[in-house]
C-alpha cells in the first residue's frame, strides 16, 4: 500500500482501505475523500485508473468507484484527489493543464446548480473552489484542504460573493485584456438574451465585472 499525505488520514483507514482495494484486479485503484479523515462518512470513495469499460462492483456496500481513464491523468481533478489517498499501488504522474476556458465552464456549470440546490454544495461547487483556489493561489488542494474551504462558507450567498470578487481579478491575471474582453462580450451577448434566470443573470453580470476589471487592470 502508498499513502501519500498521511497527517491527516485516521491510522485504523489504512488497514480498512487495504481490505477494500485489495479484490480490485487493477493496479491502480485509490481510496480518498472523508473515509480517510472523517469518523462519520457518507461513502467510500473508490476511484480506479483503467482503460475498461467493465463495470466494477465491490461487495463493501458504502463503495463508490469512479472509473478515470488515463486521459483525466493531465486534470486538476485528479491531481486534487490523488495528493491525499491510500493507494494499491504508486500512482501514474501526469502534468497538470489548466485552461481558462475550463475554469469558465465550471463556473458556467456550478452556478445554476448552486442556485437550485442553494445550500446542498454539490460535485460541481468542489470543483468551482477547486480551479479558483488553484488559479488564485497555484496551489492544488487535496481532498481534506478542500473540504475545509468549502465548510468555511456559511450558506450559498457567501460562494456567490467569493466568486463574485474572485473571478475577475483572476481572469485578469491570467489572460490577456485584449482576449478578455473579446471573450466576455461574447458571453455577455449570449447571457443578455436568456438573463430572466437567476443564474444567468449572475453570469451576465459577472461577464461585465471581468470586462470591467481588464479594462482598469
Amino acid at each position: 500500500m502508498i499513502i501519500y499525505s498521511p497527517e491527516n488520514i485516521i491510522p485504523e483507514r489504512i488497514a480498512e482501505a487495504e481490505k477494500i482495494l485489495s479484490p480490485i484486479s487493477q493496479k491502480h485503484c485509490f481510496i480518498t475523500g472523508s473515509f480517510l479523515y472523517k469518523e462519520n462518512y457518507k461513502d467510500i470513495d473508490i476511484f480506479v485508473i483503467t482503460r475498461t469499460k467493465k463495470k466494477i462492483t465491490l461487495s463493501e456496500k458504502k463503495a463508490k468507484v469512479t472509473v478515470i481513464d488515463f486521459n483525466e491523468l493531465y486534470s486538476l481533478f485528479y491531481h486534487s484527489i490523488a495528493q491525499s489517498c491510500i493507494s494499491k499501488s504508486i500512482l501514474p504522474k501526469r502534468p497538470l493543464k489548466v485552461t481558462f476556458s475550463d475554469y469558465w465552464q465550471v463556473i458556467n456549470e456550478a452556478i445554476p446548480t448552486l442556485l437550485n440546490q442553494k445550500n446542498k454544495f454539490r460535485k460541481e461547487v468542489r470543483s468551482l473552489v477547486l480551479y479558483t483556489e488553484y488559479l488564485k493561489t497555484g496551489e492544488v488542494l487535496d481532498t481534506f484542504k478542500l473540504d475545509q474551504k468549502i465548510r468555511g462558507f456559511k450558506d450559498y450567498k457567501q460562494i456567490l460573493q467569493y466568486v463574485t470578487e474572485e473571478v475577475p481579478r483572476i481572469a485578469r491575471d491570467n489572460i490577456k485584456a485584449s482576449y478578455l474582453r473579446r471573450f466576455f462580450y461574447t458571453q455577455a451577448g449570449y447571457y443578455k438574451n436568456i438573463k430572466e434566470y437567476r443564474a444567468q443573470s449572475f453570469l451576465y453580470q459577472l461577464t461585465h465585472e471581468v470586462t470591467r476589471e481588464a479594462a482598469h487592470g
